[in-house]
């Protein structure tokens, strides 16, 4: 099936379009269009195929797609089932998806470039988050169980090393 999964559909036209049409013949002119717009403008002209999903003889939808045709309600091109106001709508439609599609990805781009990362192949998932917090965080201390006494000594030393000690001795 197609892209589309819903279409714009304007009732007062279909009514006003369809008002010189038969019971028969708008039933099936729904069921036609509602094929068009699934399968985004290309219907192909099998009576078979069609006349199933009418659930009718293939000489019934015969003489109803004759009927349509000529009252302009449907017309074949390179061998396909086509409708003026369908056309139009799906051409639109598509065009729709396809700009939000491309807006999509624009922004995901943005996002990838500011994130600094260059493909979306780029992103790599970790299994826990303790491993991707190690890569990216620096610890800042320690937990004093987890110091060492030779640690703790080198750490004393660095301090007592920055600053000269003071001078207790006072000459007066």
């Amino acid at each position: 099936m197609g892209t589309l999964k819903w279409y714009k559909r304007d009732p007062r036209a279909a009514l006003i379009g369809m008002m010189g049409l038969t019971l028969e013949e708008c039933g099936a002119y729904n069921t036609v269009l509602d094929l068009l717009y699934c399968r985004d403008g290309i219907l192909v002209d099998d009576p078979r195929e069609i006349a199933k999903w009418m659930r009718c003889d293939i000489r019934t939808w015969k003489a109803i797609r004759l009927r349509l045709i000529s009252k302009g309600k449907l017309y074949v091109h390179n061998g396909c089932l086509r409708n003026e106001r369908a056309d139009e709508e799906i051409r639109s439609a598509i065009d729709r998806v396809s700009a939000k599609r491309r807006s999509s990805l624009d922004r995901w781009a943005t996002y990838r470039n500011i994130k600094g990362l260059q493909t979306r192949d780029a992103v790599t998932t970790t299994t826990r988050k303790k491993e991707s917090l190690s890569a990216t965080v620096v610890p800042i201390a320690k937990r004093p169980s987890e110091v060492s006494k030779q640690e703790l000594e080198e750490q004393f030393e660095r301090k007592r090393g920055a600053a000269p000690p003071p001078d207790i001795s006072r000459e007066t």
